[in-house]
């Protein structure tokens, strides 16, 4: 038997915190001396060992004392959980990693100065849902995106004249899987002709084509990677839906970091009440610039 200072030094655990264990019932000493210590046997030391290393695990208190008690097949249920937890936390840390490295490597370029004494921006176009369900014929069909296409067709090859990456980021859904067609009828399904990118802005074989799942195009897709690859840290927004996949994943780049511009006539919803309330949030609350499709190029050479 040895005294809680002795257990002390054995297991790395303080006085307080073993006391603390016992309060919540993790661990009771075997006895106390005469004079009314706590004396601790080594099976009560290796039980305080345990929970030190369910403590560095992240295991709650309530977790651990169900460690403590459980058969060997149920720890490894509750092990394989605590495991998804961990992953699931570093996928979180590693965006946040992400998000810090970009916004950092933004402000260096704000101080890199070009040949002219002008900031240097890297641009990327990201065109949103530009496909076949939302036209007539599709699944999903509205006039209105028809306004898109001259516009984004000049503004797209005028990118790529200079050089400048465009990001097609497109709807691509599988019946029976994917939770937003329980909002909205079928569309876009995976080898369908509608979620082909409509012909007139059909991509060039320099562009790159992301798909998604969900409103927020950085949702489970490779577009973070794409923008990593490429150093961009000015993005200008253009595609379908102002308020809804626009709207998302524009607020979603701003807290990854990046510099946000929206094409005003590149960008249109259903209905020119759900477009306006789109541009309305991203402007008042966020202070997006903005510019049409023949200025916006221009505007995003340089930082602000």
């Amino acid at each position: 038997m040895v005294t809680i200072k002795v257990a002390s030094e054995m297991t790395g655990l303080t006085v307080k915190s073993i006391r603390f264990y016992e309060d919540q019932g993790l661990v009771k000493p075997s006895c106390r001396s005469a004079g009314g210590y706590r004396l601790y046997s080594e099976e009560d030391i290796l039980q305080l060992q345990q929970i030190r290393l369910y403590r560095d695990l992240k295991f709650s208190l309530k977790e651990i004392g169900l460690l403590l008690n459980s058969q060997e097949a149920n720890k490894q249920k509750l092990m394989l959980a605590q495991l998804e937890r961990v992953k699931l936390k570093r996928r979180e840390y590693e965006r946040v990693v992400r998000i810090l490295e970009t916004s950092i490597a933004s402000g260096k370029n704000r101080e890199e100065q070009q040949g002219d004494g002008r900031p240097a921006a890297k641009i990327a176009i990201i065109g949103l849902d530009l496909q076949n369900d939302f036209l007539e014929g599709g699944a999903l069909p509205c006039k209105r995106i028809l306004t898109l296409i001259n516009p984004l067709s000049r503004l797209f090859n005028e990118a790529r004249r200079r050089g400048l990456p465009v990001i097609y980021v497109c709807d691509c859904h599988h019946q029976g899987i994917d939770e937003e067609l329980k909002i909205w009828e079928d569309h876009c399904l995976e080898g369908s002709w509608g979620a082909e990118i409509i012909k007139e802005l059909a991509p060039h074989p320099q562009d790159y084509v992301v798909k998604k799942g969900y409103f927020n195009g950085f949702i489970q897709t490779e577009l973070q990677e794409v923008l990593d690859q490429l150093e961009a840290d000015t993005l200008i927004f253009v595609g379908w839906r102002t308020h809804v996949c626009i709207t998302q994943t524009a607020i979603e780049a701003f807290h990854r970091g990046y510099r946000v511009i929206i094409a005003l006539d590149g960008v249109n919803s259903t209905t020119r009440e759900e477009h306006e309330f789109g541009l309305r949030t991203l402007e008042v609350n966020y202070g997006f610039e903005m510019y049409p499709c023949k200025e916006v190029l221009e505007a995003a050479a340089v930082l602000a």
